[in-house]
């Protein structure tokens, strides 16, 4: 019994890595116009060619999103295939969140656009201040956004709304999810080879993990 006990360990274990692989799989093939651009056109060309970066990223908005629906399930232990909870995930509202990504990549070009112009055209320090901290809003508000949309049903100014309101008002979650992020990169800076094929779960379950005190807070509400 105790023989039989580890085993199921140890399968339930495999399960898991299993299924945070395979949503990583899904969520980088989900993410092919961004690859494309980064092997056809570079990293070093996304100042050039900033419109069409920001316009490959719109397609991450439903599979990060996915991501995090399908990790919030393997927190509550609801989990089922990983493929079916992906699916489900991502094509839940889809149109919504294409919608919601579009729109966060437009504020992103709109507010780097004006960092350049009153940095390079027209110098004007206080704008240029102004700018630069909306375009770091409509950065690190990126989590929040898709946590809300992957879990609830509301319109797209309303997820908006909350998802900066939580960026404002809780900063120790904030904070939490930039660290989230440097995880991931720390990571994949020790070992690429490694971290590519878990990234994607991995943040989305640390941000989800982190947030459920804000998911359950915003429930009882």
């Amino acid at each position: 019994m105790e023989e039989l006990f580890h085993i199921e360990k140890i399968a339930g274990f495999c399960e898991k890595v299993c299924y945070f692989f395979t949503i990583n799989l899904l969520f980088i093939i989900s993410n092919l116009p961004i690859l494309l651009f980064l092997l056809f056109v570079g990293a070093g060309q996304i100042r050039e060619c900033l419109p069409l970066f920001l316009l490959c990223l719109v397609p991450m908005a439903p599979a990060l999103s996915s991501v995090m629906y399908t990790m919030n399930r393997l927190i509550h232990g609801i989990e089922g295939s990983a493929i079916h909870d992906y699916k489900k995930g991502y094509c839940s509202d889809f149109l919504q969140k294409i919608g919601i990504g579009a729109g966060q990549m437009f504020v992103v070009l709109l507010c780097w656009t004006n960092i350049e112009f009153f940095t390079i055209q027209v110098r004007i320090f206080p704008l240029t201040i102004v700018f630069i901290i909306l375009f770091a809003a409509a950065v690190l508000v990126t989590p929040n956004l898709y946590m809300l949309a992957s879990r609830y049903r509301m319109k797209n100014m309303q997820i908006a709304k909350a998802a900066v309101v939580l960026l404002v008002a809780k900063p120790v979650f904030t904070l939490g999810n930039i660290v989230a992020l440097g995880i991931v990169l720390a990571a994949f800076e020790i070992s690429a080879g490694t971290t590519v094929l878990f990234m994607g779960s991995v943040y989305g379950f640390l941000v989800m993990f982190m947030n459920q005190s804000i998911m359950r807070e915003l429930e009882n509400k």
